[in-house]
Order: structure tokens, then sequence, then C-alpha cells
């Protein structure tokens, strides 16, 4: 077994891409403890594709959260009650 995997496996040295991406939801959200921070934080400077699968997945958790935060334009719950409304019609 690698010694990095080791360390991994007891909490020292730098955590691993596995690690990385596993942990990276809680990552983003601070939801993990300041030695796994630390231990991300320090594989990040050094891993681009994880850095850039750890940028990528910030922008689209902000992205979505944005998009709860906007209104329909007006009058679009009305339309679309009306055309669900139509829809169930039978036809004729």
């Amino acid at each position: 077994m690698a010694l990095s995997r080791l360390f991994s496996i007891f909490g020292g040295g730098e955590a691993d891409c596995a690690e990385v991406r596993a942990a990276s939801s809680d990552y983003i959200d601070e939801d993990v403890g300041k030695r796994q921070r630390d231990r991300i934080a320090s594989h990040l400077e050094r891993c681009a594709p994880c850095r850039a699968f750890i940028n990528t997945m910030r922008a689209t958790v902000d992205l979505l959260k944005s998009a709860f935060e906007s209104e329909p334009p007006e009058g679009f719950r009305q339309r679309v009650k009306e055309r669900i409304a139509e829809e169930g019609r039978p036809p004729g």
C-alpha cells in the first residue's frame, strides 16, 4: 500500500483525488472539519484536475441557488394553470 494512501486513511498528509471528489459537496458547503479542509486545500493547490472539478461544481451549485431566487414572469402561473386545464379536457 502506498505511503500516501496510509496517510489518507489515518488522517495525515495530503488528500488524494478520490477523497477530494468524494468530499467535494461537503467541502464546498464548508461542512468538513479543519483537518480535512486543510488536506483538501493542500491537494487542490497541486492538482489542476481536482481544482477544476471543485470550481465547476461550485459554479454549478451557485447557479442552481440563484435560479431558485428568481421569480417567474407576471401571469406565468395563471398561464400554466390554464394550459393544464386545457390539456386535460377531452377533445371535441
